[in-house]
């Protein structure tokens, strides 16, 4: 069995518990019961089937189509590793992998982007009210209902670390959106990598801190945190890759995306810096065209390959994550939840689809 199928197997150990946590968090059909004892006794009067409209429906129509759920996993995994063996953690699991699908939602109407998952986006189905206005409610949603349920110091802690968490998240899509939209050029390496970091090694970092502050292990918070933002980052790294130089069946997304979409990647970055000027310009007009035109998509990728960006990025993220998890790995006892977690960790950067 290839490292792949192994974690994937590993992976679908966690699904059905997660995904019923999710539904605790945010049920495909609300009701009065479920609003009074969540949100209290309304003032004047509930309507159950509007939160169903704009809320559920939207939401679930995007969950359902699927996704690895390793951030979920991670939070457990990590639990585990930390001796944890309360169910309890699924409900705080499911936190960061209902922001996530929210944050995908809004990313769509900000990227104007066509299809997710296979299939329209959602404010092509709902509209954009409605996608804009779900992806933001369930921002908090279930951070205001995972609080209720945990002992005051620890909401505490956990809400904090959510601020600080949705705040990267927004500073990180901020950098995004200006360089794909030419606002801002003179991206360094460094720059990318923190925008990464941002965008999405923060929501990762939240899904171990979690496991860490359910298991009352404060004093591992920011080892723990870096070892699962250094994974984020490198996802991120990978997921750029793919969308380069993946098999498109296997992917599951058109190749090239980025490109059209002009956005800067640690690859991008590189080539333009390696590449002789005549040579970085042609690639930056490329970025700054918008193409879908697979003649010049194809020339893009052929010259940043030429700049040998395919393998400094993987050396990245490799050392990245091998530094990571050198530094957390004396903090966890020898357990097979530590062995998971080391495989899920290479799984990420290690990927093809």
């Amino acid at each position: 069995m290839s490292l792949e199928e192994e974690v994937l197997s590993i992976l679908s150990e966690y699904v059905e518990p997660i995904e019923k946590a999710v539904e605790k968090l945010t049920p495909k059909i609300f009701d009065t019961g479920f609003l009074v004892k969540e949100f209290g006794e309304p003032v004047y009067r509930y309507s159950p089937e509007s939160f169903t409209e704009g809320l559920a429906k939207p939401f679930w129509e995007l969950f359902r189509r699927g996704g690895k759920r390793w951030r979920p996993a991670l939070t457990v995994i990590a639990y585990e590793a930390l001796g944890g063996g309360d169910p309890g953690i699924y409900t705080l699991a499911a936190v960061p992998e209902i922001i996530h699908n929210a944050t995908l939602i809004v990313d769509d109407v900000e990227d104007g982007s066509l299809m997710r998952r296979g299939e329209p986006c959602i404010h092509r189905i709902y509209g954009i009210d409605i996608a804009i206005n779900a992806g933001n409610a369930y921002y908090y949603i279930p951070v205001y209902i995972a609080a209720k349920k945990l002992p005051k110091n620890m909401a505490t802690l956990f809400l904090e670390k959510y601020l600080e968490t949705m705040t990267k998240l927004s500073l990180g899509q901020t950098m995004d959106i200006v360089w794909h939209r030419g606002l801002f050029t003179d991206i360094t390496e460094e720059h990318y990598l923190q925008m990464a970091a941002f965008k999405t090694g923060a929501l990762s970092r939240f899904a171990v801190e979690l496991a860490a502050i359910y298991a009352g292990r404060e004093d591992l918070l920011e080892e723990l945190g870096r070892f699962g933002e250094a994974v984020g980052t490198a996802f991120q790294i990978q997921d750029d890759y793919l969308n380069i130089f993946g098999d498109e069946a296997r992917y599951g997304k058109e190749i090239g995306g980025d490109i059209t979409e002009g956005k800067y990647t640690l690859m991008t970055v590189y080539a333009l810096t390696h590449l002789s000027s005549e040579k970085a310009k042609r690639l930056r007009q490329i970025l700054h065209s918008h193409t879908s035109d697979k003649q010049e998509l194809t020339e893009a990728i052929n010259l940043i390959r030429e700049s040998g960006a395919d393998k400094y990025a993987r050396e990245v993220m490799r050392r990245s994550v091998h530094e990571a998890w050198n530094r957390v790995e004396p903090l966890l006892s020898q357990t097979p939840a530590k062995t998971k977690l080391k495989k899920l960790a290479t799984f990420l950067i290690e990927r093809t689809l």
